[in-house]
């Protein structure tokens, strides 16, 4: 090898050596990967999922170990609906842009003054955290910045984040009122799976009944008061009643009422008591309130003042103890009146009033 060879290997590995040092350094000198990837590719394998914010609200969705969806606070049934979105968005979520310089010292005090802490756990171990902060003043981007999962401090540099091919911002995903996560269901019952109804009506206990599944088109309808059997049951009208319990849902836990008024309802003499006991001798009881009108000043069409809501009731479910809104349009059609097996007409409440107008403005 001659000495011109030789300068020649030389300059190259003389080059190569500082190209490889320009790398390393350009790589230091800017944003970790680790703390600009805000999405996790494999949700099958996230199991909790902690969000807190900064007034205190705080909820863990955890998933059953039995498989049966995810918990809200270790208690709860969780709504799957929720649960999959929020999957959906830690799985998606993107980098639009960097937060320009110009702009980062007001998104950071912002995200620590008023930002959701999102942790995510995978198999037990925590893999991912970062803060969920508001949404880019063009509504298509929300400010979100990582935190070393080992040491939990926050990156230098805040983003703009967003799901491609989604038009909005990802902080309303990100909430932590455990009752916005909790599942709704009421009643979801396959039919055969249905051993009696039992409807209470305090008010006119004459209206009272218990609709016995005995076997197939065998059912028995029996008035309480005096335990006299309806005669001329129609089995097609008692399947049609039976279809209703499935994928039944309440309102809102949000009543819009302060203690005294809960506590006050809750005294009050119930409209309607349901009470569901499936093939397996659970049961499943739901007393049901009226609501007091907004609008206290609310007649009907004769000037006649209207007691209570005429669309919605309260209903405290035995389950849980939770005190829910529920909408007649949803439950009326389970209070009929025990004629109805009969073939009678449609389902009627018994226990509600007549339509009535609007109330006055």
């Amino acid at each position: 090898m001659n000495k011109r060879n030789r300068i020649a290997i030389i300059l190259v590995v003389l080059l190569g050596s500082a190209s490889f040092w320009l790398v390393i350094n350009h790589k230091k000198g800017t944003i970790k990967e680790t703390l600009r990837d805000f999405a996790v590719e494999d949700t099958a394998s996230v199991d909790k999922i902690f969000l807190a914010d900064k007034k205190g609200g705080q909820v863990t969705l955890q998933r059953d170990p039995n498989g049966k969806g995810w918990i809200v606070n270790g208690k709860y049934g969780a709504r799957m609906d929720a649960i999959s979105t929020l999957l959906l968005t830690i799985k998606k979520v993107d980098i639009k842009e960097p937060v320009g310089k110009k702009a980062q010292d007001n998104v950071v005090k912002q995200l620590a003054a008023d930002a959701v802490r999102c942790e995510i756990y995978q198999k037990g171990v925590l893999t991912k955290a970062y803060y969920v902060g508001s949404q880019t003043q063009d509504m298509t981007g929300t400010f979100m910045i990582l935190m070393d999962p080992e040491t939990m401090k926050p990156s230098a540099k805040p983003f703009v984040t967003y799901i491609p091919g989604f038009e909005g911002f990802l902080s309303t995903r990100y909430f932590t009122d455990p009752k916005m996560w909790r599942d709704r269901t009421v009643f979801n019952y396959v039919p055969t799976d249905i051993q009696t109804v039992k409807l209470e009506i305090p008010a006119n206990p004459e209206y009272s009944y218990q609709l016995d599944v005995k076997g197939n088109n065998d059912y028995k309808v029996t008035m309480l008061k005096d335990n006299k059997e309806l005669k001329g049951v129609d089995p097609m009208a008692v399947k049609q009643y039976l279809s209703y319990f499935q994928q039944v849902y309440f309102e809102s836990m949000d009543l819009a009422m302060n203690q005294k008024e809960v506590d006050s309802t809750l005294k009050s003499v119930p409209v309607d008591v349901l009470t569901i006991t499936d093939t397996k001798g659970k049961v499943n009881k739901v007393t049901f309130y009226a609501r007091k009108l907004k609008h206290e000043d609310a007649v009907d069409e004769k000037g006649k003042k209207i007691p209570f809501d005429l669309d919605r009731m309260n209903a405290l479910l035995g389950s849980t103890n939770d005190l829910v809104m529920v909408q007649y349009y949803v439950f009326g059609k389970m209070l009929p009146k025990a004629d109805y097996f009969q073939g009678k007409g449609p389902e009627t409440n018994a226990a509600k009033p007549k339509p009535a107008a609007k109330a006055k403005s």
